[in-house]
């Protein structure tokens, strides 16, 4: 349901600006889960929280993907997804053995932990300012 507005969103503001909400709301979404994990209420909001904050950084990644090269989008965009995926079942891999270990906690030590990879690969990196860059 809030894929049209983080288009329009995405479309608004800067690459940059995008990934470093998305990487907001991920972060919100495991402090959510740390401090409430065995609520209902709060285990739905934080799922709420992270599909939007996994839709702002797919929705700026393809952006940004999409605006390297017209004659080469179709094979960026097919390792784009590939690694998309990659990146998903590495995840997944990740907080099974966390949640076999340390359950809750761990699998929220598990996400930060990654979390703050990204933001290291994000000022490492970087994210282009504007899309074709």
């Amino acid at each position: 349901m809030a894929a049209p507005s983080i288009g329009r969103v995405v479309n608004r503001y800067s690459p940059r600006r995008n990934i470093q909400i998305s990487w907001c709301l991920a972060l919100l979404a495991y402090l959510i889960f740390w401090f409430c994990g065995r609520n209902l209420y709060s285990l739905m909001l934080r799922i709420i929280v992270l599909d939007l904050s996994t839709q702002f950084s797919q929705v700026t990644n393809q952006a940004i993907i999409q605006s390297l090269s017209r004659k080469a989008n179709s094979r960026n965009n097919s390792i784009f997804m590939f690694s998309y995926f990659f990146g998903g079942s590495l995840g997944t891999l990740t907080g099974i053995n966390a949640w076999s270990m340390y359950h809750w906690t761990g699998v929220t030590a598990a996400a930060v932990v990654l979390l703050l990879l990204a933001l290291l690969n994000y000022y490492w990196q970087g994210v282009p300012a504007t899309l074709g860059e």
